[in-house]
C-alpha cells in the first residue's frame, strides 16, 4: 500500500464537511464515504482519502512514483486543496442573510471532477430533472460503462467512464439511465467528438470565464446554465449566478424569504444578484447548505 501525503492549507479548509455532503448522495458511484474514508477513482486507480493530523493521506495499492506525483497534482484540484475562498467568506460575512446560509459551510472544499469532459457529461444529464433522478442516472452510467472495484459492504466505487467508452456505445444502453433520447444522443455525440479530437473540453481550462463560457455555449445542447456550472465544476469558479436552477430557487425561497413567496429566477437574482463576483459562488454555497439541511445522510448499502 502506497502512501501520499498532502499538506493541508493553512486557509479555511474543513474535509469532514466536505464527507458530509457526500453522505448525502443517495445514489454514490464516482465517491463513497466509509466512516472517515473518501473513496475515489483518482487518474484511474482507487484511492483512499483521509484526514491525518495537519495532512491529508492518499492511500492505494502499489502506485509507481510517477503515479504518485501525477496522483497528487490532481487531488489538489479535485479535492479543493488549491483554491483559497478567503476574500469570498470576507465578503459574504459582510452580508447577515448570505453569511448565514455560508457560515455553516464555512471551509467547504471546492470539489471537482477530474476532466471537463465528466463535468459536461453529467451536467447534461441534470437538465431539467430533479437532483435525486440526476444522481440515479449517472449512477446507472459509471456502473454500465465505468470500471469498478468493491470497497466494503457489497458497496463499489466506480471510475467516470471514457470519451472512448461513451463514444463506442448505442443509445439503446443508454435506457437505463432513464433520461431523455435527445440527452443520450448529446452524451454520445459530445463523446465521439472528443475521442476524435474534434472537440478539445480541456482547452477551456487556459481561458478566462468569459471566454470558456462561450466556447462551452457553441456546442448543440448547452446553455448558459450548463456552460456556467461545467466551468464551476470542473475547476471550482463559479463565473455566473444559476437562477434558473429550480434547486437554487428553492434553497433562496427557504433561507431568504422565509418559504413565503412563489420560487422564481427573479427572487434569486433580488437575493443574490447584487454580490456581483460573488454571486455565483454564494448560489453554490446557498445551494449546498440546502442540500445539507434537506437531505439525511446514507447509511451503508441504503443505495
Amino acid at each position: 500500500m502506497s502512501e501520499i501525503r498532502l499538506p493541508l492549507p493553512g486557509y479555511a479548509y474543513n474535509f469532514d464537511l466536505l464527507l458530509e455532503i457526500v453522505r448525502r448522495f443517495a445514489y454514490p458511484a464516482r465517491m463513497l464515504v466509509e466512516g472517515a474514508v473518501l473513496w475515489r477513482f483518482t487518474c484511474g486507480r482507487l484511492l483512499a482519502y483521509q484526514r491525518v493530523g495537519a495532512s491529508l493521506v492518499v492511500r492505494g495499492d502499489e502506485l509507481a512514483n510517477a503515479e504518485q506525483a501525477a496522483i497528487a497534482r490532481k487531488s489538489l484540484q479535485i479535492l479543493g486543496l488549491n483554491r483559497d475562498l478567503s476574500a469570498f467568506y470576507d465578503h459574504a460575512a459582510k452580508d447577515e442573510r448570505l453569511w448565514h446560509g455560508v457560515e455553516p459551510l464555512l471551509g467547504l472544499p471546492l470539489f471537482c471532477t477530474e476532466t471537463v469532459f465528466e463535468a459536461l457529461v453529467t451536467l447534461v444529464i441534470e437538465q431539467h430533472i430533479s437532483w435525486k433522478a440526476a444522481l440515479r442516472a449517472q449512477c446507472a452510467l459509471m456502473r454500465l460503462f465505468g470500471p469498478g472495484e468493491l470497497v466494503a459492504d457489497d458497496r463499489c466505487v466506480y471510475d467516470f467512464p471514457s470519451p472512448a467508452q461513451l463514444a463506442a456505445a448505442s443509445p439503446s444502453q443508454l435506457k437505463p439511465l432513464k433520461i431523455t433520447d435527445r440527452r443520450c444522443a448529446l452524451i454520445i455525440e459530445l463523446a465521439r467528438r472528443v475521442d476524435s479530437g474534434a472537440l478539445d473540453l480541456e482547452a477551456i481550462a487556459d481561458l478566462d470565464d468569459s471566454a470558456a463560457c462561450a466556447s462551452l455555449m457553441q456546442i448543440k445542447g448547452v446553455g448558459t446554465w450548463t456552460a456556467g456550472n461545467v466551468i464551476g465544476r470542473a475547476f471550482g469558479r463559479y463565473p455566473l449566478l444559476a437562477e434558473n436552477d429550480v434547486a437554487l430557487q428553492a434553497a433562496v425561497r427557504a433561507y431568504f424569504h422565509d418559504g413565503d413567496d412563489k420560487k422564481s429566477a427573479d427572487m434569486v437574482r433580488q437575493a443574490l444578484g447584487a454580490h456581483g463576483p460573488y454571486a455565483g459562488m454564494a448560489g453554490h454555497f446557498v445551494l449546498l447548505r440546502w442540500v445539507l439541511d434537506r437531505y439525511p445522510p446514507q447509511m451503508p448499502n441504503s443505495s
